[in-house]
């Protein structure tokens, strides 16, 4: 059955009336910050203008609007920031409820013959078990004469700007020299590690040859590649090789360290001056004095591409077709890729349902709560919550408090969650998978989660079974349902959209 996702708001707390709003309208909640200065001559139920960073925004009284008797509110209000017609109002409440997703039949539409003309609540929604019933608010009916949003001379270009599509792509973002640079994620196959690297056919640019599942996958340095500059002898442990592939061809490249698979905005991309060989699509920047570089594959290769492709037909079965080795390639975003992360043991999940990998944030204590599940982060405006992993399988936190910890940002659906880990090993791909045969004392009441394992070969060459995370039933089976109505958090905003996927210890 089909949901709604609404922000609920006490707008008078001895009545107890409660008022939702659709959530995606609603892209802040927060405290009055300063003072409401008041405007004159304005109309009746706005209280006045309120500085919120750097933007002044209309506050407007809905005690007043609604025509209540005691208008009044206390120190201790809060603001709902709404979009509406492409500008933003502070909507008073005297406190802030939850965030609730609300089935169809559970919202009730009031009849229009109930209302005048000048109503503002459009419908009612009944929650029978909890004995609550939320006034659903129309935001367009909030103002009787639309000439109060916009002028008309201002019309076209706010309608201009609404009419925007917002799109994404998926980048893997790693370091080299010095520098961050990205890769689309349908150019990456797979990362591995430096070991068996053939040197024979080390020249120039190419590090040499890596043999991977019957293919020889020429390998460059991304120092020689990206800037030019000798490859640097030794090196970071955290060195690896970055595997890539474009429409002819398949190869690999030494870089410093993955840093994380990135959601990029792609209207916020800065384009480079134009050039006849575009190797830079542009350079993003996801907070200030960040600047990742963000690579065109198919022209970075453009002057290598001969070396590589003569390279890439050396092949150690020599009956496959190259061609058909191209096709049978995977990028990232495959059933038979994984994540393979730490928890103290090495785990894994499909990488198909991560969405992106961060640094360590800052996470937020829901109070009163404990337990796995008991913190959620804003991720860009969205509150989900944040599952330490750890503590969901039941294995010894450090002693040392973990500070650098990695979140891996999952979506199952609508849903999405962040998996807290200890780090992140490799992305690693296996064609083959098996069930669990058993589990362990610790582990079996979370079996539902972990129902195969792979054979991961680790940076020793050494074969480990690794436990594959199943985080479909973790989030359907294992997070708590109300999770949300626990958010009383300051950002609400609309979701992204959805981008276009024997005993073990």
């Amino acid at each position: 059955m089909a949901e709604q996702l609404f922000a609920s708001f006490i707008l008078d707390r001895e009545q107890g009336l409660e008022i939702a709003i659709a959530a995606e309208s609603v892209t802040e909640a927060t405290p009055i910050t300063g003072n409401i200065q008041p405007l004159p001559a304005s109309v009746p139920f706005l209280e006045g203008i309120m500085h919120l960073r750097n933007a002044v925004i209309p506050i407007l009284n809905l005690k007043r609007r609604l025509g209540l008797d005691d208008a009044r509110y206390d120190k201790d209000a809060k603001i709902a920031v709404v979009t509406l017609a492409n500008q933003s109002f502070g909507l008073l409440f005297d406190d802030i409820r939850e965030v609730l997703r609300i089935e169809e039949s559970l919202i009730i539409p009031v009849q229009p013959a109930l209302q005048s003309a000048d109503y503002i609540i459009s419908d009612l929604i009944t929650l029978e078990k909890e004995q609550r019933t939320l006034e659903v608010l129309d935001l367009k009916k909030l103002f009787s004469d639309s000439s109060l949003l916009v002028s008309k001379a201002g019309a076209t270009k706010l309608q201009a700007d609404a009419s925007r599509i917002r799109t994404y792509s998926r980048y893997v973002i790693f370091a080299a020299d010095g520098h961050e640079y990205g890769i689309p994620v349908e150019n990456s196959r797979e990362i591995t590690f430096l070991a068996d690297i053939d040197a024979t056919f080390k020249t120039g640019y190419l590090e040499g040859a890596l043999q991977l599942r019957g293919h020889t996958i020429p390998i460059m340095s991304a120092g020689s590649l990206l800037n030019g500059c000798p490859a640097s002898e030794g090196g970071s442990e955290l060195r690896r090789v970055l595997i890539m592939s474009t429409d002819s061809l398949i190869f690999g490249m030494v870089i410093d360290e993955i840093l994380e698979i990135l959601t990029v905005v792609n209207e916020e991309i800065l384009p480079m001056p134009a050039r006849t060989e575009q190797s830079v699509v542009g350079i993003y920047e996801p907070v200030p004095d960040r600047n990742i570089m963000l690579l065109d594959v198919e022209n970075l290769i453009a002057a290598q591409k001969e070396l590589l492709t003569s390279m890439a037909r050396i092949n150690t079965d020599a009956e496959e077709d190259e061609k058909a080795a191209v096709v049978r390639a995977r990028h990232l975003i495959t059933e038979n890729c994984y994540l393979i992360f730490s928890i103290g043991k090495n785990f894994a999940i499909e990488l198909k349902d991560v969405q992106e990998i961060i640094e360590r944030d800052t996470l937020m204590s829901i109070p009163a709560v404990t337990g796995f599940d008991s913190a959620v982060l804003n991720l860009r405006g969205q509150i989900i919550p944040v599952i330490n992993l750890r503590q969901f399988y039941n294995y010894r936190q450090p002693e040392e408090e973990q500070n650098n910890f990695k979140l891996i940002i999952c979506r199952d659906g609508k849903q999405v969650i962040g998996l807290q880990v200890d780090k992140i090993v490799t992305i690693y791909k296996q064609e083959q998978y098996y069930p669990t045969p058993s589990l362990n004392a610790q582990l079996q009441p979370k079996q539902d989660t972990l129902d195969r394992l792979i054979e991961y070969s680790n940076e020793k060459q050494l074969t480990e079974h690794v436990l594959v995370v199943n985080t479909h039933n973790l989030i359907n089976n294992h997070l708590r349902h109300d999770i949300s109505s626990l958010n009383q958090t300051l950002h609400y905003e609309a979701k992204l959209k959805e981008e276009s996927s024997t005993e073990i210890v």
